[in-house]
């Protein structure tokens, strides 16, 4: 009897539908007790890795994996959501993604075929800027719905789309800004920016590495986009500002970058006109199309992907103070940039927003509303997005004799082959080909050698290298008709031979040699030539620095010639080489790509001109001011090249700690000088939230007076870009800014690459060559005046044709002005950078110019 009755109620449990073995998934909601997005509520990095995982456990159509450990050490995850049979399956789909990505060997038949068998593969990333944080509380909502749902929209998209959703590029940041939040909230500082950086080297500038690939966070995605699942959409969910439009959807506004296949902006055009028509038919009001966000500059997450034959769509949001709700009045509301000078209908803002209360909430809704129509248009058109993906890849190998050019040639035979072989790795973390010569050959008349690496341009990555490799010309757009240039939404000239110091050669003839394609970059270093004697380490390799500092880690000593030696110039390391520590010499050779040459086989230092040297103790500026991004990319720059330092904060620098009795160096990155000077207001306008008073304020009057005392007593100051403006003006130096005053019409570089002529007689410049490109993104130059002590100019402009990649207007003013100077003060020094020298971490080309000045 009661077997009987068992097998009733199993007959109709299975009749029913209901699970078995496991419940049914629970939502956001029912787990956190508050919908996502509602007022003054947030989930933090470990409730939402729960939350998937549980998701991961409860139902079979989603997979979380972990990508690996972020900057400080978090998990990154990402979520695979798709139809059941699809996630049982999912490494055939994804071999199915490489062969359209790379059909080197693929017939239009077999291409056929897997377009047919295969899915849409749509990549969402979200929460890259961590105070944007809404995309990471929809992540979970949206990640519920598609697990859940069984309706017929549901369905079309499960069978057809593979969907990648990272709930958030930046898990260290959403975890600090969801902490810093919840402990203001039901405060005076409630919604106050957070002071510190939410990325720990880049903050809001973790969005603009997507090429260079600096970031854990960026390598981590690399290897999703360009060597596991090779999505063919891409689309980053992002915040603006308050007052504007709701949201913004491409098309994109102008320029257009030359080098992105037009046929794919078109699609990315349709996707984005799609995703309008949708939300507009939702009832959401205030979207925005063709405005400031242009597609341009490659280096954004949602941007790089269209130089990899990919659709990049951008979203953005307006934004509240994290998860506190706003009133805007109808008339706080502006206008958003050229093409929507005013907040009034126009084509590509056709129902604004009326105003009112906006929520955490909202921005949810719309972010959702925007995922879902993406994730719908990926399921209709899966074929002819996928189609159109593989004939974009096809087309880029099959590469015509006249397209140029054909190649890249980097010699190993140039003046820095370390900085070479680093811009290469960069580009084999996007999947670039990298080959060698296979014997001697010759190119234009000129000699070049085995083991010489070479760029095929006849790849699916085409584009991307093009790019990447060519001068910029960025068109000179003009907000009227003789009117001021137009500022450009990022940086205008990123051509990274010239970021890198190198020498990459185009090639327009095909190439009469063979060559082979290599997976492990390293350079020809011969170990044999460690032997006993002292062995010099020529700094013309910025590698060399990285070297030096790990030998004095390992209580080696250094020394720097005082003058030329045996054709070695002044500058080159020394170290001592014996039996000891050959072995350990000739794998740090190894490991660094750097090559020691014997120099002298006597231990007598009587006959070496030469002076031990030791790392400066340096200190760092770090002000209570997160967008100061210059300062986390120099930490990033002195941590990757092994330098030790200090971070300083306002309270050291005005506070009584003793500067010249800890520091011998103090680097101040580039950043207004009344910002370093007087920080963050602790005024408040009505409405706006307080700041905690331990992190208003800058180094003060009384730090300025310190920051001059440790430099008169015998330390060095550095100053980058804006900063010079600081010890110009309160270190009453004997110079001037010679460009502040210019308007935009007359001056305007906004990102560009010049070049410098330089002295290589002094030991700053050492192992520099007479010209280096630097990374001009300031309105600076030096003009130095008379001084009853010698200033050295050390780097200068002296040509007609200083712009070298990107926009410059007015670039003729800069003609006889100097960039880099050193000026002596007191006991100490003063050394104004007018420029970037390790811009986002990408100007390889003038960290010497840094590194020069770290030892004693």
């Amino acid at each position: 009897m009661i077997l009987r009755l068992l097998s009733r109620i199993l007959i109709l449990l299975i009749i029913m539908g209901a699970p078995l073995f496991s419940q049914a998934p629970e939502s956001p909601e029912a787990v956190f007790g508050f919908k996502m997005g509602e007022d003054r509520k947030l989930v933090n990095w470990e409730q939402i890795t729960s939350y998937l995982q549980s998701l991961d456990a409860a139902s079979d159509r989603i997979k979380v994996v972990e990508l690996g450990q972020t900057t400080l050490e978090r998990t990154m995850l990402m979520a695979i959501i798709s139809s059941t049979e699809t996630i049982a399956d999912l490494d055939k789909y994804r071999r199915i993604q490489a062969q359209l990505a790379r059909p080197y060997e693929l017939s239009e038949t077999d291409a056929a075929a897997l377009i047919e068998e295969g899915k849409t593969v749509c990549l969402i990333t979200m929460n890259i800027h961590s105070n944007e944080i809404a995309a990471s509380q929809e992540s979970l909502e949206l990640a519920h719905q598609l697990a859940t749902a069984d309706d017929a929209d549901t369905r079309h998209i499960l069978d057809n789309v593979i969907f990648l959703m990272v709930p958030s590029l930046n898990p260290d940041g959403q975890d600090m800004i969801t902490k810093w939040y919840q402990s203001t909230v039901g405060t005076a500082y409630e919604g106050s920016r957070m002071p510190y950086k939410y990325h720990y080297y880049a903050d809001h500038d973790n969005n603009r590495d997507w090429f260079f690939f600096s970031l854990q966070e960026s390598r981590l995605m690399a290897d999703v986009l360009y060597k596991e699942w090779y999505p063919e959409i891409v689309m980053d969910q992002h915040q603006m500002g308050s007052t504007r439009a709701r949201f913004f959807l491409p098309p994109y506004s102008d320029p257009v970058n030359p080098n992105v296949p037009p046929s794919l902006m078109a699609n990315l055009n349709m996707a984005g006109k799609h995703m309008l028509a949708e939300m507009h038919d939702q009832g959401f009001k205030g979207l925005v199309s063709g405005t400031i966000f242009n597609a341009y500059f490659e280096g954004t997450m949602s941007k790089t992907p269209l130089w990899h034959n990919r659709i990049g769509i951008l979203t953005e949001a307006a934004s509240v103070r994290y998860a506190s709700p706003m009133y805007f009045p109808r008339t706080s509301l502006g206008g958003m940039g050229i093409d929507l000078p005013e907040y009034k209908q126009q084509t590509n803002f056709l129902d604004p927003w009326p105003g009112g209360w906006w929520r955490l909430r909202d921005i949810v809704e719309y972010q959702k509303a925007a995922a879902l129509s993406l994730l719908r248009l990926s399921a209709t058109y899966r074929q002819k997005f996928k189609t159109n993906f593989y004939q974009l890849n096809k087309r880029a190998i099959e590469v015509k004799p006249e397209d140029h050019p054909l190649f890249y040639l980097m010699p190993q035979d140039q003046h820095d082959p370390g900085n070479m072989l680093e811009m290469l790795k960069r580009l084999r973390i996007a999947n670039v080909e990298v080959y060698q010569a296979e014997k001697d050959f010759q190119m234009d008349g000129r000699d070049y050698h085995k083991g010489d690496f070479i760029i095929p341009l006849a790849q699916p990555t085409r584009a991307y290298i093009k790019d990447l490799m060519e001068v910029q010309r960025y068109p000179n757009l003009r907000e009227y008709p003789g009117g001021p240039p137009r500022q450009p939404y990022d940086v205008t000239g990123w051509t990274l031979p010239m970021q890198m110091g190198i020498t990459a050669l185009p090639g327009e003839k095909p190439l009469t040699t063979s060559y082979q394609k290599v997976d492990s970059l390293r350079l020809d270093i011969d170990t044999s030539l460690v032997q006993s004697g002292w062995m010099a380490i020529e700094r013309r390799n910025t590698n060399s620095y990285r070297l030096v500092n790990n030998l004095q880690r390992n209580n080696l000593d250094i020394l720097a010639l005082n003058e030329e030696l045996q054709g070695y110039d002044a500058g080159t390391f020394m170290v001592w080489c014996d039996e000891k520590n050959r072995e350990m010499l000739q794998q740090k050779s190894l490991k660094y790509n750097v090559q020691l040459s014997p120099l002298l086989p006597d231990e007598s230092m009587l006959k070496i001109p030469a002076s031990k040297i030791r790392p400066a103790r340096i200190g760092v500026y770090q002000p209570w001011i997160s967008w100061a991004y210059d300062e986390g990319w120099l930490r990033w720059v002195l941590d990757e090249f092994d330098y030790e330092y200090e971070t300083l904060h306002n309270d050291q620098m005005r506070g009584k700690y003793n500067l010249n009795k800890n520091l011998d160096v103090i680097i101040f990155g580039s950043q207004r000088a009344n910002s370093i000077v007087n920080g963050r207001n602790i005024d408040q306008r009505p409405g706006e939230p307080a700041v905690r008073e331990n992190y208003t304020g800058g180094i003060s009057a009384s730090g300025v007076q310190r920051l001059k005392n440790f430099i008169e007593q015998g330390g060095t100051a550095l100053f980058f870009g804006d900063a010079c403006n600081l010890a110009i003006d309160k270190l009453k130096l004997p110079v001037t800014n010679a460009l502040r005053n210019y308007k935009r019409d007359d001056y305007f570089i906004p990102g560009s690459i010049l070049e410098m002529s330089l002295d290589t007689g002094v030991p700053l410049t050492y192992g520099m060559e007479k010209k280096a490109h630097v990374y001009i993104n300031n309105q600076i130059a030096l003009k130095l005046r008379p001084y009853p002590r010698e200033i050295r100019e050390i780097g200068f402009y002296n040509s007609h044709h200083l712009l070298k990649s990107g926009w410059a207007v007015g670039v003729d003013k800069l003609d006889g002005l100097v960039g880099l100077a050193e000026i002596p003060l007191g006991k100490g020094k003063v050394i104004l950078y007018a420029f970037r020298p390790q811009h986002r971490s990408q100007t390889y080309g003038t960290f010497k110019l840094i590194f020069n000045a770290l030892y004693q």
